[in-house]
């Protein structure tokens, strides 16, 4: 798991210093934990690392889609399941989730920008069930660093699972 905390801290630390999580830390600790698992587990260990690598892709697709959610936290919920179990897994997605939706609504009531955000989030939701596929409006005063959310989710379900 120190590994694991290693690859977190430092993705966590380069998405607050510029935005991004770079590729060749997620590729370098995916490659870290598929070895880890092929050493420890064999053969069986590699396929259901692969699963849970995959997982994170598969189900978040749609809020990469939507805008939503960055390719960079996405990889980075895939790095994790290169770690941990099918439960810790699933358990870090919903936590982080949670964590960046009070995050986020803690940030927007200080900046009392709540009721403009959720007008703008509405009208969204109307283009997108008309048709558009649009990607919803990103700036920075909307964003969080979601890897911090993601490291705090980990720390949850490492804690509850």
């Amino acid at each position: 798991m120190f590994i694991l905390y290693g690859f977190m801290i430092v993705a966590v630390i380069t998405d607050l210093r510029f935005g991004k999580i770079s590729n060749r830390l997620i590729l370098t600790g995916i490659g870290v934990a598929l070895i880890r698992r092929l050493l420890q587990e064999a053969c069986v260990g590699l396929l259901t690392g692969v699963i849970q690598i995959s997982f994170p892709v598969i189900i978040l697709y749609l809020f990469f889609l939507i805008g939503a959610l960055g390719a960079g936290d996405i990889k980075l919920f895939s790095l994790v399941g290169g770690f941990v179990n099918f439960r810790e897994l699933v358990t870090c997605i919903m936590a982080a989730f949670v964590l960046g939706a009070v995050w986020a609504l803690v940030k927007l009531l200080i900046s009392r920008r709540l009721f403009c955000c959720i007008r703008s989030g509405s009208k969204y939701l109307w283009s997108v069930m008309g048709g558009d596929r649009e990607g919803y409006r990103k700036t920075s005063e909307n964003t969080i660093p979601f890897s911090v959310v993601i490291l705090g989710g980990l720390i949850v379900a490492v804690c509850c699972c």
